[in-house]
């Protein structure tokens, strides 16, 4: 009986590593290629909230606001969701390949350790800039605008992107490192219990002292204060708390730290023989 060994590239010259990225990401672009729907099945969530909240609750939680102020107040944490949506498909996609075997194949190949995590966020950064945009039309046509100069606007729309693509490598660090797929499952409403817990919906200053400290560090609150900002939209002072009081600054810092995490725990991952 022979005993499974799994090797790896010692000896061999190791493949450039932007032309095997680009592989990696071409691999999971296919993917909505052949299933188109699931584009649609992403942003079928957000925009659900989205009318759920600007719509049917809006009045409600407008406070001393109009409905339409609410709903300005209200897009740009939807935005963020949709971008913190990429972990949630990251962590589906490394998860299946890890128990299909793919990831012994890839761990076999001369490439290095980080190869997989950047090709699945450059995936996720194509697919974003999609979904982005359709929900940045969605928040217009339903009187959402954008009050700031061009270069405000593109600085936005960058740390957005970018946080969605620290978030996806910190997705494939999870679905590699969760192997067990019902494990998974429910770990997921703790993600989205977590992105909830934030300042997407209504102020952090609403929120009881504990929920709040939480929300304030939270760092989808940090993007999507940022985000409230460099759109030029009304920014409500919430908190004394730094990541709100300086939330561009904050949102750099979260992104590269969940960036540079989830590189360093997805490579362990991938070097680790299953």
């Amino acid at each position: 009986m022979i005993d499974r060994v799994t090797t790896t590239p010692t000896t061999e010259r190791r493949v450039a590593l932007l032309p095997a990225v680009g592989v990696v990401a071409r691999r999971s672009l296919t993917v909505y290629r052949h299933s188109p729907g699931l584009l649609a099945v992403t942003l079928a969530a957000p925009l659900g909230m989205m009318l759920l909240f600007g719509y049917l609750f809006g009045g409600a939680l407008a406070g001393g606001g109009t409905a339409a102020e609410y709903r300005a107040f209200l897009v740009p944490g939807v935005l963020v969701l949709v971008a913190a949506m990429g972990l949630t498909s990251t962590a589906g996609t490394a998860n299946a390949d890890a128990n299909r075997g793919m990831s012994d194949r890839l761990r076999a190949l001369p490439i290095r350790s980080v190869t997989v995590p950047l090709g699945s966020a450059v995936a996720e950064a194509i697919t974003g800039v999609v979904v982005i945009g359709a929900m940045t039309g969605a928040g217009l046509l339903i009187g959402w605008r954008i009050h700031a100069s061009a270069g405000m606007v593109v600085a936005g729309f960058a740390l957005l992107l970018a946080f969605r693509v620290a978030l996806s490598i910190l997705g494939v660090a999870l679905g590699t490192a969760i192997r067990d797929p019902l494990m998974l499952q429910q770990v997921a409403p703790l993600i989205f219990g977590t992105l909830m817990l934030s300042n997407v919906f209504v102020p952090v200053d609403t929120m009881p002292v504990g929920l709040r400290q939480v929300a304030e560090w939270n760092p989808i609150s940090a993007v999507v204060a940022a985000l409230r900002e460099l759109f030029g939209g009304q920014v409500p002072v919430e908190s004394g708390a730094w990541p709100l009081r300086e939330p561009v600054a904050a949102s750099i810092m979260w992104t590269i730290v969940i960036g540079v995490v989830g590189t360093a725990i997805a490579a362990r991952s991938f070097r680790v023989a299953a």
